[in-house]
């Protein structure tokens, strides 16, 4: 298999256990990701493994637009996660290991989808148009000037006329 393939099957996979790992603990009792909706990031690694897995020669790398089906729905399950952490809890409920889990291998599965190029090792970005090239993401044309009028040369003075 691929390596850039095997790091997406691999790290989909730890994102679907982090969903069953507990979301939520307080005073010794935990509540997992599939109590709290973590189905639908279950779901959402799913899609880049089984996209990993199941598309075209094991052997080849995935396509540049098929890769858009692995990191859109892993930043979204980053999205999902990164509000479940950033919402106000009651005093003593912490947040668990599984939601942690989930939210790096979400952030890691975006980095290794647009970022990892193979057996050619990482092509780290350098500006923000490099992150939307990777991202396939269409950049608007770059405004050029108007090119400047041509110079047309003024008919010769009357005095000039004279003299031939």
């Amino acid at each position: 298999m691929e390596k850039k393939r095997k790091f997406i099957l691999i790290i989909a996979v730890v994102g679907m256990i982090g969903t069953f790992l507990p979301w939520a603990s307080a005073f010794g009792f935990t509540l997992s990701g599939t109590k709290d909706g973590g189905w639908l990031t279950l779901a959402l690694f799913a899609i880049g493994g089984a996209i990993a897995f199941f598309n075209g020669e094991k052997t080849e790398a995935l396509k540049k637009k098929v890769m858009t089906g692995v990191w859109i729905p892993a930043a979204v399950a980053v999205i999902i996660v990164l509000l479940k952490i950033l919402r106000s809890r009651p005093a003593g409920v912490s947040n668990g290991m599984g939601l942690w889990l989930v939210f790096f291998a979400g952030l890691a599965q975006v980095f290794v989808t647009l970022f990892f190029k193979g057996e050619a090792g990482w092509d780290i970005p350098k500006s923000i148009a490099d992150v939307k090239a990777a991202a396939s993401i269409p950049m608007a044309k770059e405004e050029t000037a108007p090119a400047a009028p041509e110079t047309i040369e003024a008919p010769p003075a009357e005095e000039e006329i004279d003299k031939e």
